[in-house]
């Protein structure tokens, strides 16, 4: 399919404002909704202010229309994404030295979706008056008094779809964000009003060089320049990642050590992992393709320019908590005698993600795990970098698992990078009994009175049946017993809220 180039950087602009148009006209048609049925039943200024708690409670009679855009059917299309065409255009427009403003600051800044979105509505403005009165119609603003600027509020609440884009999405309007600290964006200084309230302005520079027939990449590279002094801070200290090591792991390991470990130094985790035959081979091949890939490339002839970006392999761990995930990260990272580096994406904020991202490409490690992989290959969680960042590892030999609970939450685009995607399945019962059965160290000693049927009957995931076996075991520790007896289980079981 021939994709044609935008004809000049306004030919661009009126492409995305038109795409803003869609999003204020739904909001709108919303808004306009909610008013008629909170007008229906209110009686008093407090009974719309109040309206959202009532709101639901109280049956309204009839239906009321809309004439959202949303609800109007669509076109049938390339099936591409709006965002995906809008990528193929820029990069054919640009192929054919067309200056396009918004996406070369994108571009020069590594904004995310979210941020360039955010310039994008604090420049409509300046386009059409028609747009401050749209906001201030959302804002429910005073028309006379309001300045007709999108407000933190307003832009967080038409771009997030739940609390979590919502709390990352803040961040971009924090002092030390791109856009605040390059002065793109400017926020009042001293206010007293809430931060939420806070109009969103652009700089009158980024205005202009935006607007422009032809912008002129030269004078915002001069710009942000201008603005580099007022932007540096010391370097964050590297993150403190989740480091788990191999016992008898030796430092200093070469690659011809790690091709010839010895794998009675300990106990196996592989003998630990339950998982189905074909899946418990599948991961058992991910450690052989970096344990083997020098040997064969090498001393049987298979290295070649072809295989260059694919030496690595870049995988999705599908599963919920206690499936196994984690501890086939850990027995790969021991079959190769290496350390498992992981870090649960989620409890990290946007500064931190930018940080760890910058960390694991400085000193990329042999096998990663990167737990929440929503929050990086999420629909509307992507880092600029990110895209070299899965390339580079695609050509390393290592190993970078994401790890996530449902494959839905990553976006499609971003699970055609992946080399494999696994399913971790809930263990059957042939599989709980097993784990139940290897739950307890081989030095603790058991009663006979244990009902191992019963326990395998119970729908656990592998990481409750530990987290039950060791309570057990304090349960028999805490009464002075020499074994663990079935009623120590039970006990367990109990505080858990599990019924035994």
């Amino acid at each position: 399919m021939d994709i044609e180039p935008f004809f000049d950087n306004w030919c661009y602009l009126r492409t995305e404002l038109g795409w803003l148009d869609r999003v204020l006209a739904t909001a709108v048609a919303r808004q306009r909704k909610d008013t008629k049925e909170i007008e229906q039943v209110a009686r008093s200024q407090a009974d719309r202010v109040t309206s959202h708690w009532w709101k639901g409670i109280v049956s309204l009679e009839g239906t009321i229309s809309s004439d959202s855009p949303a609800d109007m059917p669509r076109k049938g299309g390339s099936g591409l994404s709006y965002q995906q065409q809008m990528e193929a255009k820029i990069r054919v427009s640009q192929q054919h030295g067309v200056a396009l403003g918004l996406p070369t600051l994108c571009q020069r800044l590594s904004l995310t979706p979210f941020e360039k979105n955010v310039v994008l509505m604090a420049l409509a403005p300046e386009v059409s008056r028609r747009y401050s009165k749209l906001y201030n119609f959302l804002q429910e603003s005073n028309q006379s008094a309001a300045s007709g600027l999108p407000t933190v509020d307003l832009v967080l609440r038409l771009l997030c779809r739940n609390d979590g884009e919502w709390r990352s999405a803040r961040l971009a309007f924090a002092t030390d964000a791109t856009l605040i600290q390059r002065d793109i964006l400017r926020l009042p200084t001293s206010s007293t009003e809430p931060f939420l309230e806070h109009p969103i302005k652009l700089t009158n520079q980024i205005v202009e060089y935006l607007l422009a027939d032809q912008p002129d990449v030269t004078t915002l590279d001069r710009w942000l320049q201008k603005n580099d002094a007022l932007s540096v801070e010391p370097p964050l200290p590297a993150l403190n990642l989740d480091t788990w090591k191999p016992e008898n792991l030796k430092s200093g390991v070469d690659t011809n050590t790690v091709l010839q470990i010895n794998p009675t130094l300990e106990e196996s985790l592989w003998s630990k992992l339950v998982l189905p035959d074909a899946l418990l081979a599948l991961v058992k091949h991910l450690g052989d393709r970096i344990q083997y890939a020098q040997s064969v490339d090498q001393q049987w002839g298979f290295q070649t320019g072809d295989t260059a970006d694919s030496l690595g392999s870049v995988v999705l761990f599908v599963g919920e908590r206690g499936t196994g995930k984690t501890t086939a990260a850990k027995a790969i990272a021991q079959q190769l005698q290496v350390s498992l580096r992981s870090v649960d994406l989620a409890c990290l904020n946007l500064v931190e993600h930018r940080q760890l991202l910058l960390d694991l490409i400085a000193e990329p490690p042999t096998v990663l795990l990167l737990k929440s992989a929503h929050c990086w290959l999420g629909r509307d969680a992507v880092l600029a970098a990110l895209q070299p960042f899965l390339a580079a590892r695609h050509r390393a030999i290592a190993l970078t698992i994401f790890a996530t609970e449902r494959k839905e939450l990553i976006k499609p685009s971003w699970q055609q990078h992946m080399s494999q995607i696994l399913t971790f399945p809930k263990p059957n019962r042939a599989n709980r009994l097993t784990l139940w059965q290897e739950a307890f160290p081989a030095q603790i000693s058991l009663a006979d009175d244990i009902d191992w049927n019963a326990l395998a009957r119970l729908p656990l995931r592998g990481g409750e049946i530990h987290a039950i076996a060791r309570d057990a075991a304090i349960c028999a520790a805490a009464s002075h017993s020499v074994s663990i007896a079935m009623a120590d289980l039970r006990q367990a079981c109990r505080f858990k809220g599990i019924k035994l």
